[in-house]
């Protein structure tokens, strides 16, 4: 069964942008030019606009007409930036840093202990940062690491910037590379911290991604638990469907 002529239409347009034949700041034909390549009525064509605006891919403007929406750029995971940091040198890209907001040995909640290995309420050490894009928050995040990994690696402990990343830094100072990385991501409301820290207007939903980096021999190096705001995540998967 054909698509309705607008949904089509949408179709078309939302295929010009994810391409990038439509880039952000780019004007969309007019709703004339639209009426006649497909041979609609101008109702048709404002409706298939609509759903893009909804789906916060274009806006309209005043004397400007409908143009193709700056998109927010997506905070990064953990296995991103740790190869950014391997590549540069530097874990943040430019117009992006780090507040560090405490840095602490702390006794062990549940989920951390089970993540590094140990017992709850041993010792570890626990990093605070939120990240931001200029002056907008983009990420809050807190990483975990053994009390063996702190007393080899005692920046963990300072609460100013690793510029390598920690978990390069880590890697560095105890001669223990990455060798796999598992994430888990789900979806949830933000809590009240969250919502100060990342400067949010309550309730809003966030992204949250639980993230282990381990050695060689498979045991953990750092666990970390990371908040990004909606809109600045996506998740890409790419599987076979065929026989």
């Amino acid at each position: 069964m054909a698509l309705p002529k607008y949904d089509q239409i949408a179709a078309d347009l939302r295929g010009q942008i994810v391409r990038g034949d439509l880039k952000p700041g780019d004007v969309l034909p007019s709703e004339r030019e639209l009426t006649e390549r497909w041979k609609v009525a101008r109702a048709t064509v404002v409706r298939a606009i609509q759903v893009l605006r909804q789906e916060e891919l274009v806006e309209t403007r005043q004397g400007v007409g409908t143009l193709v929406r700056e998109r927010l750029p997506l905070a990064r995971t953990a296995g991103e930036r740790y190869r950014t940091a391997r590549a540069t040198g530097f874990i943040y890209t430019a117009g992006e840093h780090a507040d560090i907001l405490s840095a602490e040995m702390v006794p062990a909640p549940e989920d951390v202990a089970t993540a590094l290995g140990v017992a709850a309420g041993d010792q570890v050490a626990r990093r605070h940062r939120v990240t931001r894009e200029g002056e907008t928050a983009t990420a809050a995040s807190f990483s975990w690491f053994t009390a063996e990994v702190a007393g080899a690696a005692p920046r963990l402990l300072q609460a100013e910037r690793v510029r390598e990343g920690t978990t390069r830094y880590v890697e560095m100072q105890t001669g223990r590379t990455p060798h796999t990385g598992r994430d888990w991501w789900t979806a949830r409301l933000a809590t009240a911290d969250e919502l100060r820290i990342l400067e949010l207007e309550g309730p809003q939903a966030v992204g949250e991604v639980r993230h282990i980096a381990y050695d060689a021999d498979g045991l953990p190096l750092a666990y970390e638990v990371g908040v990004v705001p909606a809109g600045r995540w996506s998740r890409t998967e790419e599987y076979p469907m065929g026989n």
